[in-house]
């Protein structure tokens, strides 16, 4: 029950990893709150390499795989936590619902005997049509909600363009398999930099004081949604399609929303309702046959492995 069981974990890390960045921020700006869970999150990956005597692989390839991974982790990630700042956890988590179709267009373009069928194509016009409801309402509230939107469009982008060709990376001749662990470490060790010059250049010192929310918010992230979250994933990664694996988000935003409802109190209007209600149903659509079949193949893999 392996698969099953990190596959559930990731689940619920990424439900609740919208809503932790939004505390984490609470008296931080989001470069800072980012780059201390990324620093912090590096720090326990190498205790961990040296706990479980995992050796840290250097090659040509293993850097490749690193470098792949570094663009979801740092250009994803600095994506979303400046969306953050204005859009609520949420809406977050809805938008990045959008992943398993635009993983299906880079799949499609990247990756070989990968054909979108009409199915797809009109659940991805009946996305865009509740992208479109969502943007309406916030164009109505302020330009700055637009200008989110579309920023957190280019992490998510970023995200899934790095899943795909992780996963075009698997089918290359000679290629190994990196360990879970190793994956991730390789990947925060490319991206912490990136973090140090972020903050370098666009933020400042840390404040005086730093509440309590903040840096809970940010040891959860760092165990849990960086540590935890990305080992869960890269295995996830090396044992089922990327398609399988960005079902993921069909399940997150619906937990994320009354997380942030019931925990954070926040509010969205109702043509943010009717939008993500919109592409949840063009995500199922969309994804039915492989619901099932990420399902029997959860089991089948679980009972081999047990």
């Amino acid at each position: 029950m392996r698969l099953a069981s990190i596959y559930v974990a990731v689940v619920l890390i990424w439900s609740t990893t919208p809503l932790g960045i939004r505390f984490s921020v609470e008296s931080l700006d989001f470069i800072q709150a980012l780059a201390i869970r990324m620093g912090l999150s590096l720090a326990l990956c190498v205790a961990l390499l040296k706990l479980f005597n995992i050796k840290f692989m250097v090659s040509r390839a293993a850097f490749n795989s690193y470098a792949l991974g570094a663009v979801g982790v740092s250009g994803a990630m600095l994506c979303v936590y400046w969306a953050t700042q204005v859009l609520s956890s949420g809406l977050v988590a809805v938008m990045w619902g959008l992943t398993p179709l635009i993983v299906s267009i880079y799949s499609r373009l990247l990756l070989p005997n990968v054909i979108l069928g009409l199915n797809r194509l009109l659940c991805m016009a009946l996305a865009v049509v509740g992208l479109y409801t969502i943007f309406a309402q916030q164009v109505n509230i302020g330009q700055h909600m637009v200008m989110a939107l579309i920023v957190l469009l280019v992490g998510i982008n970023l995200h899934s363009v790095s899943s795909v060709l992780l996963q075009k990376l698997q089918v290359t001749k000679d290629y190994q398999p990196l360990h879970p662990l190793v994956q991730t470490t390789g990947s925060l060790l490319l991206s912490v930099p990136v973090y140090g010059v972020a903050w370098y250049f666009f933020s400042g010192p840390l404040p005086e004081h730093i509440s309590w929310t903040s840096m809970g918010a940010i040891a959860y992230l760092a165990t849990f949604g960086s540590v935890a979250g990305f080992i869960g994933y890269f295995y996830l990664l090396n044992n089922m399609s990327a398609d399988d694996v960005s079902l993921i988000t069909l399940i997150t935003p619906v937990l994320a929303l009354l997380l942030g409802t019931y925990l954070a109190g926040e509010q969205l209007h109702m043509n943010t309702w009717l939008g993500a209600i919109i592409i949840m149903m063009a995500l199922l659509v969309n994804q039915q046959q492989q619901v099932r079949h990420v399902i029997l193949s959860i089991a089948k893999l679980s009972l081999k492995k047990a």
